[in-house]
């Protein structure tokens, strides 16, 4: 009853002018009316965490209009209020000249705060083109003529919205960039490779010096990253503005009637994000046949976006011209969707007990006792260690510096030795970068939008809530699990030791080499522990090092043992991942 009650007060608070309560969307080259998008199907279960943001931008003062794209705005806001009950001031719809930078940066940061735990989604509607193939666009402003000489202030650009939306309390992020420009100065459209960090992929300003600021920005729950799927109507002749006899954009459309269950290809009732992407790109390219065929695309994590739908939509039948041939959905998927994975292993929020994990365990060294509880942050941590070719895009972009040779330790079979030659089957293309100094790591890390991972983020990727022993779990280390010193005086490539990696599928975290660590190494840390997303002391001398190599005995590749090194020397056993 209480809940009937809530939901019959949503429904009576005042709308936002102009959202209308019905459309005629047109017609298919079939002669099949195209179903209305402000029909309510049956909600889908959750969205009461959830927020929204709306930017739907049709009347161009100097450039072509966009047409339906404030209709279709406003079938979205019906979406998130009247199926997904959002409640209303979780909502805000941008139309036209509302849609300034300054007012789509606040909104979208309050949205951010609004949607803890919950979804923050963001829909794109508007004329959309990127400098170059491969990178992010540019939605123009209501005032934008295209032109070169108005790209600076008259665009919203698209990186600096998605690296706001890509970190917060909410868990996922989901964003639809509608949008093409076949007449502009650039390429028409936008892809989405990769999460936008705060600054550039390779970024000559990225400060790993700064301490202080990097131990407040590892600490923040503001900046935890979340899972994300970023749909885009495609790029260049990919990229498709409008079905064939309709009235409203294309991606917006489909995604959204998708959601409601059309795109429901596997009958569970539930809607994922790739699901989704193959059902989309399936219509566009049954509509338009012709080559060459659309391809909208996706980047990040296939999450659930939908739950407890059932409405049925158009078929491939109904979208083809009278009298095609019948087409099989296999054959107008037989290019595969755009769909982009992020690498990144996400740990959502909780705790863990860090430290020694047995009272009785004679290998447990002083310094990892006495284990405590310790809160952590949701993060995200790369399945592999960074490669000799990783770092060396690094270097060739002049934000890494090189490796320098000369003030490396190297084993020689005998003795770590600085400066001597580094055996060569450690610097295959695909081994771990070895010899890079702390600092080196942290600017490669940083030029990512990245952070070399704490103490507990480390420990709770290998040893889990469970208090695991070794990151596979508490069998002692076989060379099928791990690369040690019982396994060969090199390292192997990254990730060739499948069987030893965590439930999540985090590999090498015990052996090949040991791993550079964000925090200043203290003895006596867990004798006076931070309980909450700990990152050690403010100074120190070394650095923590963790995870064991091909050089170490099976007790150090322990999740728990810790020890630390010079942070400006390299080793030839120690390298790096990122986190953030």
């Amino acid at each position: 009853m209480r809940r009937l009650l809530v939901l019959l007060l949503l429904d009576s608070c005042g709308w936002p002018a102009g959202i209308p309560s019905s459309m005629t969307p047109g017609k298919t080259p079939a002669g099949v009316a195209y179903p209305d998008p402000m029909q309510r199907a049956k909600g889908p279960r959750g969205g009461a965490l959830d927020a929204a943001v709306i930017i739907a931008i049709e009347d161009y003062t100097k450039l072509g209009d966009r047409p339906g794209a404030r209709v279709m705005g406003a079938a979205w806001y019906r979406y998130f209020r009247g199926e997904r009950r959002v409640e209303p001031h979780r909502i805000a719809l941008l139309r036209d000249d509302q849609a300034s930078p300054r007012k789509i940066a606040r909104t979208i940061e309050k949205a951010r705060r609004q949607a803890r735990d919950g979804a923050l989604w963001i829909v794109v509607i508007g004329h959309i083109d990127s400098p170059e193939p491969g990178e992010y666009g540019e939605l123009w402003l209501a005032d934008g003529d295209g032109s070169a000489a108005m790209r600076a202030h008259h665009t919203q650009a698209i990186p600096p919205l998605l690296g706001r939306v890509a970190y917060g309390r909410h868990a996922h992020a989901v964003v639809v960039l509608d949008g093409c420009m076949a007449d502009g100065t650039k390429v028409s459209g936008t892809w989405t490779p990769a999460t936008p960090r705060r600054r550039g992929r390779w970024h000559a300003r990225a400060d790993a010096t700064d301490a202080r600021s990097d131990r407040e920005r590892v600490s923040r729950g503001w900046h935890e990253p979340a899972d994300v799927a970023i749909f885009s109507a495609g790029l260049g002749p990919g990229c498709v503005e409008q079905l064939p006899g309709a009235r409203f954009p294309a991606l917006s459309y489909l995604l959204l009637q998708g959601l409601r269950g059309w795109a429901d290809r596997d009958g569970n009732g539930n809607i994922k994000a790739v699901e989704l992407l193959e059902h989309t790109a399936l219509l566009l390219r049954a509509a338009l046949p012709a080559e060459p065929q659309p391809q909208p695309s996706l980047y990040g994590a296939d999450i659930t976006l939908a739950r407890g739908v059932a409405s049925a939509g158009l078929t491939v039948a109904q979208l083809l011209p009278t009298g095609a041939p019948v087409v099989a959905e296999a054959t107008l998927l037989r290019e595969p969707v755009a769909w982009t994975r992020d690498p990144m292993i996400t740990f959502e929020r909780g705790s863990f007990v860090m430290g020694c994990p047995g009272r009785f365990d004679r290998d447990c060294e002083r310094d990892e006792k006495p284990a405590y509880r310790v809160k952590v942050s949701r993060f995200q941590i790369d399945p592999l260690e960074v490669t000799q070719t990783d770092y060396r895009g690094c270097v060739e972009a002049g934000v890494c510096a090189p490796v320098d040779a000369s003030r490396c330790f190297v084993w020689t079979g005998a003795a770590f030795v600085r400066g001597a030659p580094l055996p060569e089957p450690l610097a295959g293309a695909e081994h771990p970068v070895v010899c890079v100094d702390w600092y080196q790591a942290q600017t490669y890390c940083a030029a990512l939008g990245k952070h070399l991972p704490t103490e507990a983020e480390w420990e709770r990727a290998a040893a889990g809530t469970t208090r695991r022993r070794y990151p596979w779990g508490n069998s002692e280390p076989r060379c099928e699990l791990a690369q040690f010193d019982d396994c060969g005086e090199h390292t192997r490539p990254v990730g060739t030791r499948p069987q030893g990696a965590t439930p999540e599928g985090v590999q090498d975290l015990a052996g090949n080499v040991s791993e550079w660590i964000h925090d200043w190494y203290d003895r006596e840390a867990y004798a006076r522990p931070w309980r909450n997303n700990p990152t050690g002391s403010s100074t120190g001398i070394v650095r923590v090092v963790r995870g064991g190599s091909y050089y170490d005995g099976s007790t150090v590749l322990r999740a728990a043992y810790r020890y630390g090194l010079n942070p400006i020397s390299g080793f030839s056993t120690v390298g790096f991942r990122c986190a953030r």
